[in-house]
């Protein structure tokens, strides 16, 4: 059971370890937009589902326009994937690496290793620490990338730390890079919910900066994957070369298209999300044997300090129905952190008297 904390939307794999319905579970384990998807979506898909018997566009011609249109760029500088792991797991497979060694900044999203295990390569961690509050230093990037990268990746705001780095940090460390001739790709899957700090503006026609988006997460869709990179024509052109053909449905690109249309939902999910996790960190700061992160997503990263590990508390919460993500297995963080999501008022509730009373 204990496995089942350590991977983010498991709700269906713990509902029938528990032999209850995924409905009765309360998963604050994937960061997904409390709100669920815009209104819109759904009636898109209604609509879309008279097509699947032709095969999907292949280009997502209309998503990607509206994409490039929604950050400044052209249609060129955007690829469309089934969700950003699509893209995660392409990248490493672009034919401009010679040493074929990563540099991943780290506590961070385990699927950059996967992804590049799979394709061969080697890589190494970039520790950033607890107690300096995740601080980025330039200095150590520098002396890191000194020993041969072709790509270095970033998240950005970190998962699980909730981390956001400026564009100053973020530029910088672009430089850095750039001087040692090194891709770096920042994944601002969540960077929805902060975009007024997002690096987009900032890397048209640069062939050494590659940006991921998620619409899966802000948008309220996990179960329909679509994501997209931003980048230097080049780039995407060879992003989209790998790319396997039809790999983005229908249904997710009349999904993606949908949200898009929607120009109230950012703004109402920004206020929502932004008040209920203050509120939420507040509630957590109170527990006593608990000391939380400052995030600026959707999740917060919390550390049990009474000595209880994190899959305890997971195992204890269970026992509510209620599911958290241990984060032991995250490189660079113990077995006393953990992540939840931000949910809506009455779950986020439940949720902080649940975990006082399991650490209670």
């Amino acid at each position: 059971m204990t496995t089942m904390f350590e991977h983010g939307g498991t709700v269906f794999a713990v509902a029938r370890e528990l032999g209850v319905p995924p409905e009765e579970i309360l998963d604050f384990s994937a960061s997904i937009n409390p709100l669920g998807p815009p209104a819109g979506v759904w009636p898109a898909m209604e609509a879309a589902f008279r097509r699947v018997g032709h095969y999907p566009d292949t280009a997502c011609t209309e998503l990607r326009l509206l994409l490039a249109e929604k950050h400044g760029l052209l249609p060129a500088q955007v690829a469309v994937g089934n969700g950003s792991t699509e893209l995660i797991h392409l990248i490493p497979r672009l034919g401009r690496f010679g040493s074929r060694r990563a540099l991943l900044v780290a506590p961070t999203f385990s699927e950059y290793g996967h992804a590049l295990e799979l394709a061969g390569w080697s890589y190494d961690y970039l520790f950033l620490f607890p107690e300096e509050g995740f601080h980025l230093d330039p200095v150590r990037v520098r002396d890191a990338l000194g020993r041969g990268y072709d790509l270095l990746y970033l998240c950005n705001p970190g998962n699980p730390t909730g981390r956001l780095y400026t564009r100053d940090e973020v530029a910088s460390l672009g430089a850095l890079c750039s001087g040692a001739g090194t891709l770096c790709v920042v994944d601002e899957a969540f960077m929805d919910f902060r975009e007024e700090v997002s690096m987009v503006p900032f890397l048209a026609g640069d062939d050494r900066f590659l940006i991921l988006r998620s619409m899966t997460k802000f948008y309220g869709f996990p179960g329909i994957r679509l994501g997209y990179a931003l980048g230097s024509a080049g780039t995407i052109a060879e992003l989209e070369h790998l790319r396997p053909p039809w790999s983005v449905g229908t249904l997710a690109q009349a999904a993606g298209v949908a949200s898009l249309a929607d120009r109230d939902y950012g703004e109402r999910s920004r206020q929502l999300v932004g008040a209920e996790r203050e509120r939420l960190r507040r509630g957590l700061a109170e527990i006593p044997g608990l000391d939380v992160y400052p995030g600026a997503a959707n999740y917060l990263l919390a550390e049990i300090t009474s000595g209880v590990t994190a899959r305890e508390l997971g195992e204890r919460l269970l026992g509510e129905r209620i599911l958290v993500r241990a984060c032991g297995n995250f490189a660079g963080l113990g077995e006393s952190f953990f992540r939840v999501a931000v949910r809506g008022r009455g779950e986020n509730e439940r949720l902080l008297r649940s975990i006082a009373g399991a650490l209670g």
